[in-house]
């Protein structure tokens, strides 16, 4: 049996809605997935109430943000969690004024550099899903102002162009204490080397449950230095495509893991969890 634990919907960066994804993941043979949008779990009810009987089971998660004092932005995947939590709803609603925040001053800045005529809108100040700068990107590139998403980011919304704007977030630690609370498990999402060499030791302290360690765009040396990390600190593995539906990626089930692979995750989230 095969699944994808790592996947995005329109809820917040993702290019398909969640009834749509529902259909794709059983087109594409998935046994189990997971849909982990960033920063919001309205998409969860979505799509459950999607799920036929010939879907793969699905596993409720997140994927929340923090931003270290130093370094690169980390992501903690949740497992498990229950979309109700009050604690987790309260981090949504307050990440999301803060993205919010940081997409009209970037859109400020665009139109104060000439690139007004693009039309580009920035997000309501009520807005209820996760708005990110992809969909920035996405209006970019429908413009004619850049090629590629890639480009739009590498020329406007990336951490090194000039009209990025920093977004304040809560430290890691953070992350997993608030997945804690909403009854799930905790997951270091895609980490680099330098994430692990910096932040797995800190993380496994603040009660961290697992690591991300397949994934497609880490494997080799690499793939096996997470491995490592993962069974020194006694952490839970598992992995997912980080797919987003976007015509530049692979198609969704191309990239998958084993049921195998994840027995102790399954064990872990709890009777009745494990598919098949």
């Amino acid at each position: 049996m095969k699944g994808d634990l790592h996947i995005h919907t329109s809820v917040s960066d993702g290019c398909v809605s969640p009834q749509e994804l529902v259909r794709a993941a059983a087109e594409s043979g998935l046994s189990f997935f997971a849909v982990t949008d960033h920063n919001t779990v309205d998409g969860i009810a979505q799509v459950e109430a999607g799920l036929s009987d010939d879907a793969g089971s699905f596993v409720r998660g997140v994927e929340l943000s923090a931003q270290p004092p130093e370094g690169p932005e980390i992501h903690v995947l949740g497992y498990g969690v229950d979309p109700d939590n009050a604690s987790l709803l309260a981090f949504c609603r307050d990440i999301i004024q803060r993205k919010i925040e940081q997409l009209r001053e970037i859109v400020y800045r665009l139109r104060r550099d000439g690139v007004d005529a693009a039309g580009i809108a920035a997000p309501d100040e009520g807005a209820k899903h996760y708005p990110g700068r992809p969909a920035v990107a996405r209006q970019l590139v429908r413009a004619g102002v850049v090629d590629s998403f890639s480009q739009a980011f590498w020329k406007f919304l990336g951490e090194t162009a000039p009209t990025y704007v920093p977004m304040r977030m809560l430290e890691p630690q953070s992350c997993v204490e608030i997945i804690h609370e909403a009854g799930g498990l905790a997951v270091l999402a895609h980490p680099s080397i330098e994430i692990i060499d910096g932040w797995i030791a800190a993380l496994s302290d603040a009660g961290l449950d697992g690591v991300e360690a397949y994934r497609p765009s880490l494997n080799g040396n690499a793939q096996l230095y997470v491995e490592k990390a993962a069974e020194h600190f006694r952490l839970l593995t598992t992995g997912g495509s980080d797919w987003h539906g976007r015509p530049s990626e692979r198609p969704l089930g191309q990239f998958t893991v084993t049921a195998r692979q994840l027995d102790d995750f399954f064990a872990a989230l709890g009777d009745g969890r494990r598919p098949g």
